[in-house]
């Protein structure tokens, strides 16, 4: 339930935030900050679960709970447990960093008991989280600003495959009185709005490069290997945006996000390996 590869992602996010600083020191207060977001990462996934079972039912019937592998007791004390370790380490990295982390704590959870089931508010409130882990992460070693670069791309990002991601249980959200954007302007409506947030989001990606931010093997990187894949997507959803192919579109994006960090990286390190 807590998702292991959105885990991995969230605290690979906050690596990389601090790294894309320039002002890069692995410290207590990094490590804190690495595993504040994990399980807070983990804790919103298991409460989207607990929140959202009976949709489940509909949508994702093999899931732990909806399958009966696991109780809905269980997942309570799983989410519990998640959140209170991610508060205690938050706390145990200032007062600036607790009030970050049990924002977003609260965030992501209003979003499972009730932002989800809106017009577009569900998913401004997740790109936003997802968004802040950079300024998270890059306040880790005490330099927040270098965060808002790559925060802008996270929220774009996230934005355009929430909407993707709702196109996909559109059928289970409905049933039960969820109504997001897709629920109520339909497929093709939902479709070009990922155009459009996946087209302003390619044109920012170049934006770095060209003020002399990140280096060349970013500009190489992020064109071949999240830009192409951000067209391609876009592409593919008119002709194929059945349930099956919008997960496997979903997931794409996921694992595109390992290649959107690793742009990122290269794109501040000193030596370019691409000339």
């Amino acid at each position: 339930m807590s998702r292991p590869l959105n885990v991995l992602i969230a605290g690979f996010t906050i690596l990389i935030a601090a790294i894309v600083t320039g002002q890069f020191e692995f410290s207590a207060k990094l490590v804190f900050a690495i595993l504040t977001a994990s399980f807070i990462t983990s804790g919103a996934n298991i409460v989207n679960d607990i929140f959202d079972i009976e949709i489940d039912r509909i949508n994702k019937p093999k899931r732990l709970l909806p399958s009966g592998k696991v109780s809905l007791k269980s997942a309570w004390i799983y989410f519990i447990i998640s959140y209170f370790l991610a508060i205690i380490l938050a706390l145990l990295s200032g007062w600036f960093m607790f009030i970050i982390a049990f924002s977003i704590g609260i965030l992501l959870y209003t979003y499972s008991s009730y932002f989800k089931r809106t017009v577009l508010w569900g998913n401004i409130v997740v790109s936003f989280s997802t968004a802040i882990a950079f300024i998270y992460g890059a306040e880790a070693v005490g330099h927040w600003k270098a965060g808002i670069i790559p925060a802008f791309f996270s929220l774009f990002f996230h934005f355009g495959r929430e909407v993707i991601k709702d196109m996909q249980d559109m059928e289970g959200d409905l049933a039960h009185n969820a109504v997001t954007f897709a629920g109520k302007f339909g497929k093709q409506n939902s479709i070009f709005l990922v155009n459009v947030v996946f087209f302003i989001l390619i044109l920012l990606t170049l934006v770095p490069y060209l003020l002399n931010i990140y280096n060349i093997s970013y500009l190489w990187i992020v064109v071949f290997g999240v830009d192409l894949v951000l067209a391609g997507v876009s592409v593919i959803i008119w002709f194929r945006n059945d349930v099956s192919a919008l997960g496997k579109v979903s997931h794409l994006l996921k694992l595109d996000m390992f290649v959107g960090l690793i742009a990122i990286y290269f794109g501040v390190i000193d030596v370019s390996f691409i000339n």
